[in-house]
């Protein structure tokens, strides 16, 4: 970057993660109170999908911390770099097939980052991010909405799976027609995100590797793009069959 050119700030302000126990998605906002709020996102909830990468969160117990990495679009050739919040905390970088195991091992988590123009007759379009992980992950991956042409919509309806003791809650994904003045919009949105995007991953390519020696793996197994829930691969609460695309109905405004 340059005098002229200088860095591009991230142009979405809202990362919006879903609380499987609160079937609830939220997300923080640093500007209320003291500092910062947690804010509910309230369903239904009706975006266009502009991109999507892969990242790692979770949360480090040793720590008492976050963990986060680098987003990606291709764990096939592309570096995944994951860290803690905690100085000195572990620094894990390599494909992520290589550094899976070592990730689950300190509570990092596969995740989709999901960046979307979500529209809401209430108020302004705008771009935001949808952290998915977990059993919401499997549901995004097995959800019946084509996203090159059709809006997405959570309603207020999930399904519950359980695991053990532990019970939890899958959000629901449902089919939307795509307005014109919509499409173009996220057109034009998605426009500004790539070049954020673009300036990103150089700048990705161009930072220094961390001074503690990072966790290498072994040689890498073949590529696995979702975590495994079970032995199948799958949570039990969603149905095998949601691959098939559903007719998609008008927007409610």
């Amino acid at each position: 970057m340059s005098f002229s050119n200088p860095t591009l700030e991230n142009p979405c302000k809202k990362f919006i993660d879903f609380k499987s126990d609160e079937k609830q998605f939220v997300y923080w906002d640093k500007e209320l109170g003291e500092s910062g709020e947690r804010v509910i996102v309230h369903t239904p909830i009706y975006f266009i999908v502009l991109d999507e990468l892969t990242t790692i969160t979770g949360y480090y117990e040793e720590g008492n911390c976050g963990i986060y990495s680098n987003e990606i679009h291709r764990i096939s050739d592309e570096q995944l770099k994951v860290r803690t919040f905690k100085k000195g905390g572990p620094f894990i970088t390599g494909l992520y097939d290589a550094i899976k195991d070592s990730v689950k091992a300190i509570g990092g988590k596969y995740t989709k980052s999901v960046y979307a123009l979500m529209i809401n007759p209430d108020s302004d379009p705008e771009l935001v991010n949808f952290k998915f992980h977990g059993a919401a992950f499997s549901a995004w991956l097995e959800k019946r909405v084509n996203t090159n042409t059709q809006v997405v919509g959570i309603m207020d309806e999930f399904i519950e799976g359980k695991k053990g003791k532990t019970t939890y809650n899958i959000p629901v994904f449902k089919a939307f027609k795509m307005k014109d003045e919509y499409r173009q919009l996220a057109i034009n949105t998605d426009k500004i995100l790539q070049d954020f995007l673009k300036d990103y991953k150089s700048r990705q390519a161009e930072k220094e590797t961390a001074k503690e020696e990072p966790i290498q793996a072994p040689a890498a197994a073949p590529i696995s793009q979702m975590p495994m829930a079970d032995k199948n691969g799958k949570y039990a609460a969603v149905p095998s069959d949601v691959r098939e695309l559903e007719t998609d109905s008008d927007l409610p405004f």
